[in-house]
Formats: C-alpha cells, structure tokens, sequence
C-alpha cells in the first residue's frame, strides 16, 4: 500500500480556543477529530506521478475519489475507510487535463486548483490563472468554459498575482461557488467573500484567527459550506489549518455571515499545506495537501470526523444541479 507515518489523533477546538463543557440542551459546537492520517510516497499511475494535489472531490454512488494536481492532472482512487480508517488509498487511473485538441491544458496555462463533481457524471475545476472555470470530462477532456461570477472575471482585482481563485464547489440552491485565496484588493484583508454563479455573495470576518488564506470549500448537504482555511502565524512557521463552516442562512444586514471555526490537529504533521477537502459521509471528510515542506514526500491525507453544530437556517430542499 503506497503511504508513510500513518497517525492517529484527536482535536476538538473551536475558534482560538478549547469549547466549554455545554450541558444537554444546548447545541452542539463545530468538532473535529483527526482519525488517521496517510501519506503517498509518490506512485505513479499510467506514467503519471501523483503529487502536487490541489483538490478532491468524491462520487458517493461509485465510492471514488477524484484529485486534480497543479501540474494539469486529473486522479481517480479507489478508497477503503474500513473502521474509519484510511484501511486503502489506491490510485487507479491518471490523466492529463486536455483541451479540445488534445493539448494539456497546463501548456495553455490553465492552472488547476478546486474542483467540483457534477451530477451529470462531469466535473468542473477553477484554474487559479486566467481566472478561468472549465467542465471536463472524468477522463480529463475539457468539454466548455462556465462562467467566472461577477467581479471575479478581471485578474487586476486580485491582491495579487498569485491569490487568484483557489476553490470550487457546487451549492444545492446557489450553484457553483468559488473565492480567492485572499480578498480582493479592494476589500479589507480580513474580509473574505464566498461568490456563487448566480450572483450571490457570502462575506467573512476572519479576525478571530487574523490574515488568513482559504484554501478549499465544499458545500454541504444542509447548504452550509464548509472552508479549509490556513493560520501562518505560528512562531514556528508551521502552517495550521483550520475548518472553518459558512451559514448563509444566518447573515447579518452589513452582509457578514456568520461562521463556525475548529483547529484542525494533524498529529506529527507541522508543514503540510492543504488544499483539498471533500465530504466522505455525513460525517466523514477527507483533506490532502499539495506539498510536504520540509521532505520530498507529497499528498498528506487525513480524514477527519466532523461534528456540526445545529442548523439555524435549514437550507432549501433539493439536489445538486449543474450549471
């Protein structure tokens, strides 16, 4: 089996501190428990090194779990989580991202980061340069363009060059999703704001961790979203991640929605920069990171049991669409 440092841990924060012990009748606070952890030592599957992973996505109907690397790939895994445990993490196809002609779309550019699985068995991933959002097929082939929401179009906006759109996700009631890596130039730096396909906009204050980056999203079945979100203001420079859930249900009239946040605790693991985080089950999420920092070794899994507090605002009934 192709990973290292398998580990096992438990973190239960929320925001910058350890919750209170809450009596019965109270609600639930934001929980995460690190279950097991799993690092690939850089197999290669069809001639094609699995590294650099920037984000996943997971098809419950065929229990297959999808990654897309920023060299312009796409993965497929087959994933065992016997005893919640990472018990199997197997790549089983590996493809180039290719446009029309049969070029990699990295030649063109096209910067790959997050992705969202489509019910229509395609799947749509935001290129960080450009910006640009495209649909592919599950073998890679670019299929169309889709739009980039409203003033995320014009790179210029950006903080800079290298904040461009990080994430994707695909809402129940709002469609698509994505934001940048940071707020827009023009927006206080603390300030992040989640942009649907439709037109809707969902800000955050970040101020109870400081200056951070969003580094993923997943929207949830209750139409909540869920962020992996980076803290580098560790004195040890180590990068801590966060989980941070979005309610757009519960936004206040200033527009700024409010938020749950947890510490993410990766046992033994200090410098791994994630970047993908999809929903397994209901309660079951799985992370990856793009680079282990200080080793040659890549793609840092963990999975994580997620308890969410109670939902204030049930979202709207419905299934995922594409758009």
């Amino acid at each position: 089996m192709p990973y290292l440092n398998r580990s096992i841990g438990i973190a239960c924060c929320t925001a910058a501190f350890c919750a209170p012990q809450l009596s019965a009748a109270e609600p639930a606070v934001l929980r995460v428990e690190v279950l097991d952890t799993a690092i690939l030592e850089e197999p290669k599957v069809n001639g094609l090194k699995v590294a650099e992973l920037s984000g996943l996505a997971y098809d419950r109907k065929n229990q297959r779990l999808f990654a897309v690397s920023d060299k312009g790939r796409i993965f497929e895994f087959a994933l065992d989580l016997s005893d919640d445990r990472l018990a199997g993490l197997r790549p089983l196809h590996g493809r180039n991202l290719v446009d029309a002609e049969g070029a990699k779309m990295r030649d063109s550019g096209f910067n790959a980061e997050g992705m969202a699985l489509a019910d229509d068995g395609t799947i749509m991933i935001v290129s960080e340069a450009g910006p640009r959002i495209s649909r592919f097929s599950l073998d890679g082939k670019w299929l169309e363009d889709l739009p980039v929401p409203a003033g995320l179009a014009d790179p210029s906006g950006q903080r800079s060059e290298k904040d461009g759109l990080e994430s994707l996700a695909l809402h129940q009631k709002f469609g698509l999703l994505t934001m940048p890596e940071e707020p827009l130039a023009a927006q206080p730096r603390t300030i992040h704001t989640v942009y649907s396909w439709k037109g809707d906009r969902f800000a955050f204050d970040t101020s109870d961790l400081g200056t951070t980056s969003i580094k993923a999203m997943e929207a949830l079945p209750d139409g909540r979203i869920a962020m992996i979100e980076r803290d580098v203001s560790a004195a040890d420079n180590s990068l801590i991640p966060w989980l941070r859930i979005l309610d757009p249900g519960n936004c206040a009239s200033d527009g700024i929605c409010a938020t749950e946040l947890a510490r993410i605790e990766v046992p033994g693991i200090k410098d791994a920069d994630y970047e993908g985080l999809a929903q397994i089950s209901d309660n079951l999420f799985l992370i990856v990171s793009d680079d282990k920092i200080a080793s040659t070794h890549r793609s840092v899994f963990g999975l994580l049991r997620v308890t969410l507090p109670s939902t204030r605002h049930p979202a709207e009934a419905g299934q995922n669409k594409s758009p």
